[in-house]
């Protein structure tokens, strides 16, 4: 029993969905990797290229399809990114799940195992629910294998341990005895041109050089790299190329990726200078916003320099004359009055004055 049937209080599910769109959700960068692994051949390059599982040549490709069930937790129901797909393998034993999240937040969460388990359990709890009542009683019921697999393409240094058992204390102590899973981590920061060139889907090769653009110049300098693949790319591909590629355009506040991409396909043969001026057009864009940017940082820097010289002056003002007034012999309380200090600071005035030869 897969995932089809209906779901339970917590879970929403549909498996009619064989047009591959990209699920829609309100979270751009979430739509960005759902966009992603809607497609198949993308996937199967992820477990290949990325993961580099020794178990891929037991698996049974063809048998391979995205569920789209999305469990929903109360702690964390907001923030996931959540990339369902199961398959069989080649000797009809068994059957394993993929559980993808997206880790699109730029710091990294030290959660992570703990919100792994909580999915894992929910999927095995769903495949539970959903299989027959007789046979799952019997000695010969198996759960699916759960293969957890996290997507990161934050800027930070990824250091969430990668096992669930170094969650708990002692796990040093108790080893094996201990619950544990060790999940697959794709660091979208530790891919380049080289450690890509030889990925079997051109789409996932393409956008994992996406995560590492940055700004709108660095998204057309990728699509001019890589328009020789991209001219290959098939119309579902291209479909989630022209998705992703409308989100970085949104992100980056520019139209320029969605023009390098029409002029891409288009197949003229000024697409070279068509590119080369997008980039260039979007690089003095970036320097006027910088050089606008550093204006008002000095300009707002003087003013708050202004404030703060004022502050002091003041401040200092208001010591000297606490100064002279305890040189007359006035009490504590009447230069309180007069300077508005507090009646601490006129005695460390008075202890600074007293410690002078």
């Amino acid at each position: 029993m897969g995932f089809a049937g209906i779901g339970r209080l917590g879970v929403r599910e549909s498996m009619g969905n064989q047009s591959n769109e990209p699920d829609k959700v309100h979270n751009p960068h979430e739509t960005r990797a759902k966009a992603l692994f809607s497609n198949k051949e993308a996937f199967i390059s992820l477990l290949r290229d990325c993961v580099k599982a020794e178990w891929m040549d037991e698996l049974d490709v063809d048998s391979l399809r995205k569920v789209n069930v999305q469990f929903i937790l109360q702690d964390f129901s907001k923030k996931e990114a959540d990339i369902i797909y199961e398959a069989r393998l080649n000797n009809g034993s068994g059957k394993v799940v993929f559980y993808i999240h997206a880790e699109l937040q730029s710091s990294v969460d030290y959660r992570m195992p703990y919100r792994l388990l909580l999915y894992m359990v929910e999927i095995l709890r769903h495949h539970y629910n959903n299989s027959d009542e007789k046979a799952r009683q019997g000695k010969d019921f198996r759960f699916p294998a759960v293969v957890p697999i996290v997507y990161f393409s934050g800027s930070q240094e990824w250091t969430v341990p990668t096992e669930l058992r170094e969650m708990f204390d002692g796990h040093e102590r108790f080893g094996e005895s201990l619950l544990n899973f060790r999940y697959a981590l794709v660091d979208t920061k530790g891919y380049d041109d080289e450690s890509v060139k030889n990925f079997n889907s051109k789409l996932l090769k393409v956008m994992l050089m996406f995560e590492n653009a940055k700004s709108a110049a660095g998204l057309v300098e990728v699509l001019q790299k890589y328009r020789s693949e991209i001219a290959l790319l098939n119309e579902e591909e291209i479909r989630i190329l022209n998705v992703v590629t409308d989100i970085l355009d949104i992100i980056y506040g520019s139209g320029e990726g969605k023009k390098a991409l029409s002029a891409i396909r288009s197949g003229s043969k000024e697409v070279s200078g068509v590119l080369s001026d997008l980039i260039q057009n979007e690089r003095e864009r970036e320097r006027q916003f910088i050089s606008q940017g550093v204006k008002q940082g000095v300009k707002q820097g003087v003013k708050q320099g202004v404030k703060q010289g004022v502050k002091q002056g003041v401040r200092q003002e208001k010591l000297n004359t606490a100064k002279a007034l305890l040189g007359l012999g006035d009490s504590v309380e009447k230069i309180m009055l007069a300077t508005g200090l507090p009646k601490e600071k006129i005695e460390e005035v008075r202890k600074q004055m007293n410690a002078k030869p």
